[in-house]
């Protein structure tokens, strides 16, 4: 297959588009062979990667969008226990479905279905794919560990702050830092987080209030005081105003 060929199949896929993320580091060959035995997939919010096409492709690629996995309990109570975005590689190869939860789309979601044996080849022999995979990898592990620490020990407030430091963080590794994109909705960040909707508007309030952030829209802020809030999702109980050093100002423990 010839490079113009390769671009006509893969040029609206970020994981090939973008140099940083996985596709843009194979060669022409390696893409042919992927792009040849891997399946695309659109999702919309609500829909379920299911169980049969991931034996069949059980390393998945997220293009764009949000996909959750969630943990879904008898009485219809949920948690979600992550969030994957463009960029994020996700191994479900020997992961039963009670182990790992169901993943959901949290709004449009377009992945691609990589084909195991060719992944595995391309792993083995170049060094540039390998990196960026660990690398994510890597990336996927301290968010998931620095998650569970927040859900355990912080309060309301100092959770908040830590998850938009959460998507500084991803946006920074796509030059993006100015303004802070909320990818999800309220809802699915209240089940993330462990708190009720109503607190999570609250506490974006209370952040804008402080003069913390500047709310652009439900989908996006400003951090315009950054070393107050990294203090909060630190867990620092007593949080000057930074201004001559006046002031203390209490964390407000919203329920």
């Amino acid at each position: 297959m010839p490079e113009t060929a390769i671009k006509d199949k893969c040029k609206r896929c970020m994981l090939y588009a973008d140099s940083r993320l996985f596709c843009a580091q194979l060669s022409e060959d390696e893409l042919c062979e992927l792009s040849d035995r891997s399946r695309t997939l659109s999702m919309k919010r609500g829909d379920t990667l299911e169980d049969e096409a991931l034996a069949h492709w059980p390393i998945v690629a997220i293009d764009g969008g949000v996909l959750s996995m969630q943990h879904l309990l008898q009485d219809g109570r949920k948690t979600i226990a992550a969030f994957f975005m463009r960029g994020d590689i996700l191994d479900l190869r020997n992961v039963t479905n009670r182990n790992r939860g169901a993943l959901i789309a949290l709004g449009k979601v377009s992945l691609c279905r990589l084909s195991p044996a060719v992944f595995e080849q391309v792993m083995a022999q170049n060094a540039k794919a390998q990196k960026v995979i660990w690398e994510n990898l890597r990336d996927q592990a301290f968010r998931a560990f620095d998650h569970s620490g927040d859900i355990a020990k912080k309060q309301a407030l100092e959770k908040l702050a830590s998850f938009i430091f959460e998507c500084r963080n991803r946006q920074e590794h796509f030059g993006k830092t100015e303004l802070i994109e909320i990818p999800v909705r309220r809802i699915d960040l209240a089940e993330y987080l462990g708190m009720q909707p109503e607190t999570v508007s609250r506490c974006f309030k209370d952040l804008e209030k402080r003069g913390i952030l500047e709310a652009q829209s439900l989908g996006a802020v400003r951090i315009t005081n950054v070393p107050l809030l990294r203090r909060i999702a630190n867990g620092d109980k007593d949080v000057s105003t930074g201004r001559d050093g006046e002031g203390g100002i209490k964390i407000l423990k919203i329920a």
